[in-house]
Formats: C-alpha cells, sequence, structure tokens
C-alpha cells in the first residue's frame, strides 16, 4: 500500500521527533563520558581492565541491537536488550555497566541511521530503545540491590527477581513512550499506540528469558553457557518470524479476494484499497484497540465482495439494495469462521448511525461506522468527482442521521494531517 502524504503537521511532528532523537544521542554521549570518569576516578584497578569488559559489553550489546525479531504489533524489536540484560547479571561495577549501554546504544543509532537505512528504524524507535534500556539498568541495579540487602531470597532468585521487576519497567516505558510518538502525530491516538505496543508481551518475554539464562548460566558454564540460553530463543525466534509471515501472508489474499469485484466491474477500481486505507487511518486516530483496526481493515477491504453476487441475471432483474448487497458480502465472508467478527461489521456496513428518536444505534460497531464514512468519502471524491473539502462537506451533511459526527471529526482530522485540506 502506497504511504498517504504527509502535510506540514506531519513533516513538523517528524522534525520534532529527530530533534529529539538528536538530544537523547548527545545525552547518551555525555552519559558515557560521565559514567567512565566516576568509574575510573573511583577504582584502584588500572584504567585498561576498567575498560575492557565497559568495551566488550558494548560491542557485544551493538551488535546484537542489529538483529531483530518481528513483533505483533507490526514493529521489529531489537534483541539488544537481551545483551543489556545478560551485561546487567554479569557485570559488578555499576559505572561500568552505564558507560557500556551509553556507548552501545550511541553507537547503534549512529550506525543505523548512516549504514543500515534498510532496517527502516525510526526516531522513534531509537527513543524507545535508548529510554527503555535506560530505565532498565536503573530499575534492575536499584531492585537488586534491595533484595540483597533484604536477604530474603538466595542470589539466583534475586537476580531473577530484579531481571522481572526491571523488565516490567522497560515494557512499561516502551509502550509509554510509543503513545508519546503518537502525541506528536495527530493522525495517530496515544491509546491506541500503547495498546499496540502492549500487544509484544509473547515476544518480549521470550527475549528477556534469554538475556537472563545467558547471565545466570556464564559463570557456571563459560561460553556453553551462549548454547544454552540461544538455541532454546531460536525455536521462539522461527515461530515468530513463521507468525508474522503467515499473518502477512493472509492479509494478501484478503487484499486479493477484495478486488474481485473491481475487476468483474462490479466496483470503481482501487475503492476497497482506499476505502481500507482512509478507514484504518480513522479508527487509529480515534484509538480503537490494534485487533479491532485489524478487523476493520479487512472488513473494508471486502466491503463491496457481495456485489459479485450482481453477475446473477435474476437478482440484477428483482432488484437490489445497498443493505442487500452488505448482507450478501457477509454471507460470503462468514463462510470462513476466522472472519466471523468481520463478516458482522461487513453486514451493517450501510446502516445509519442513529434512526428517527434514538441518539445512538449502540448495535451498530464503530468499525462499521468508520467503513461507512470512509467509502462515502471515496465515493464522492472518485465517483461524483468532488474535492476534498466539498466530499467532506457531504459527510458532516449527513452526519444527522446517515454518518456519525465522531467519525467525520476524526476524518477531517485526518486529512488535515495528509494535508488534503486546510484547518
Amino acid at each position: 500500500m502506497l504511504e498517504p502524504p504527509m502535510s506540514l503537521v506531519g513533516r513538523m511532528a517528524e522534525l520534532r521527533l529527530k530533534t529529539l532523537s538528536v538530544i537523547a544521542w548527545l545525552a547518551l554521549m555525555v552519559g558515557a563520558v560521565v559514567f567512565t570518569a566516576a568509574g575510573v576516578g573511583r577504582t584502584n584497578l588500572e584504567s585498561l581492565d576498567w575498560f575492557l569488559p565497559v568495551i566488550f559489553w558494548a560491542v557485544v550489546i551493538t551488535t546484537i541491537s542489529f538483529i531483530t525479531v518481528p513483533a505483533p504489533s507490526g514493529s521489529r524489536l531489537s534483541l539488544g536488550i537481551a545483551a543489556a540484560v545478560a551485561a546487567a547479571i554479569l557485570m559488578d561495577d555499576q559505572m561500568a555497566l552505564g558507560a557500556a549501554i551509553c556507548l552501545a546504544l550511541a553507537a547503534t543509532g549512529l550506525i543505523e541511521r548512516n549504514f543500515f537505512l534498510s532496517m527502516k528504524r525510526t526516531d522513534g524507535d531509537f527513543l524507545t530503545d535508548a529510554l527503555g534500556m535506560a530505565a532498565y539498568s536503573f530499575v534492575y541495579l536499584a531492585t537488586y540491590d534491595s533484595v540483597v540487602e533484604a536477604d530474603v531470597i538466595d542470589l539466583t532468585w534475586s537476580v531473577v527477581a530484579a531481571v522481572l521487576a526491571a523488565g516490567l519497567v522497560w515494557f512499561v516505558v516502551r509502550a509509554l513512550v510509543a503513545a508519546f510518538v503518537g502525541l506528536e502525530r495527530s493522525d495517530l491516538a496515544g491509546r491506541y499506540l500503547w495498546l499496540l505496543a502492549l500487544e509484544d508481551w509473547a515476544v518480549v518475554i521470550s527475549i528477556f528469558a534469554a538475556g537472563t539464562l545467558l547471565g545466570l548460566t556464564w559463570p557456571v558454564m563459560g561460553v556453553w553457557a551462549v548454547a544454552v540460553a540461544v538455541l532454546p530463543y531460536t525455536f521462539g525466534h522461527l515461530a515468530f518470524e513463521r507468525y508474522h509471515s503467515t499473518k502477512v501472508t493472509y492479509g494478501q489474499t484478503i487484499r486479493a479476494l477484495a478486488q474481485i469485484p473491481e475487476v468483474a466491474g462490479l466496483a470503481p477500481a482501487g475503492h476497497s484499497t482506499r476505502t481500507a486505507d482512509l478507514a484504518v487511518a480513522i479508527a487509529q486516530e480515534m484509538g480503537l484497540h490494534p485487533n479491532e483496526v485489524v478487523e476493520l481493515e479487512y472488513a473494508a477491504l471486502m466491503h463491496d465482495v457481495g456485489r459479485i453476487t450482481l453477475n446473477e441475471p435474476a437478482i440484477v432483474k428483482a432488484g437490489f439494495t445497498d443493505e442487500d448487497i452488505a448482507r450478501w458480502g457477509a454471507q460470503i465472508i462468514a463462510e470462513a469462521p476466522y472472519l466471523q467478527n468481520v463478516s458482522t461489521l461487513v453486514a451493517q456496513q450501510h446502516r445509519p448511525y442513529r434512526s428517527p428518536g434514538i441518539e445512538v444505534d449502540p448495535d451498530i460497531p464503530i468499525a462499521s461506522k468508520i467503513i461507512k464514512v470512509a467509502s462515502a468519502y471515496d465515493q464522492a471524491r472518485t465517483e461524483l468527482a468532488l474535492s476534498p473539502i466539498e466530499s467532506l462537506e457531504r459527510i458532516h451533511q449527513g452526519s444527522a442521521y446517515e454518518f456519525d459526527p465522531q467519525v467525520g471529526s476524526s476524518l477531517r482530522r485526518v486529512l488535515v494531517f495528509r494535508g488534503e485540506i486546510t484547518f
């Protein structure tokens, strides 16, 4: 799918994020200097002896950071945090740990930006990694010291408790940063991005388990600890890759099936794709749950699939309505059990959002209302050849009964962000 054009508002949001990422990178460099000065200054060891573990773990974290795993949110999580987990367990000097992590993050950001552009890592990803790893290190060290001083459990379980507490903080910080990025963009609700980040919990547990296992087994097994930690994780990594591939293939299949009415000349060319693109943007702006957004996208793609029945002369002769097409399409989609919720959305897409005397119809899902608005807007733009502002005005004029005014307002904000209309 082609990316929609970005307005001045969107470009300004990206510029602010870029500025924040530069500030974060400079802060990491300053942190590396401060931690190094403090560590060397308070130890009686030779400077080289202090630097060796710092350089070693900085290189390890940096290298592993370029390995990513697909997550349910659609992003790819860096495995650098797994190396940081192991480093926090194995490094005795807190200043050395801080210096290693700061150097690793700064080096990773610099290399990604200048040499690994194909990784498609954004400024938001860099901010997430930097703040998340910094929060993890601080909470791990504080929790570990507190648990050890309390002397209620042995050292191994103290490590596990500290990893659990710090890992939870890392997970929350990552979700909060994603929500913050959403606040920078008027077309993405912070709630949507927060919920989207929370979907990655299974991948996060797998990554943290590998790092913890490496840190706990290294003192006993040495280099063999790498195999003990990496092999189990590898199976999980492959499973995540396969799940991601299956999900992509499933979506591509639905897109292909959705174009059948268009290929047959029974629906405008490209209408389903444009409707789905706009419907997803509206849903994200309104802060729907990520799972609802996926179902909405599938429903928007197939909202006209019922038109394939118009190949039957008897049906055309008997006459039909938009509600009939929606119902026929829902019956076709319902043949796939996995798409049962999608069929419900398609079946109700043409219903007005309220009837006379009723403030709002609670039986109509918000996703169906979004599809109705997105489809009507695209029809006004393509079939009626109206301008964006004229097409939007038709939606506002129908907000008494046909179109949900909240969805119409969200559509306006999306169009403003895309630069199709002004304020």
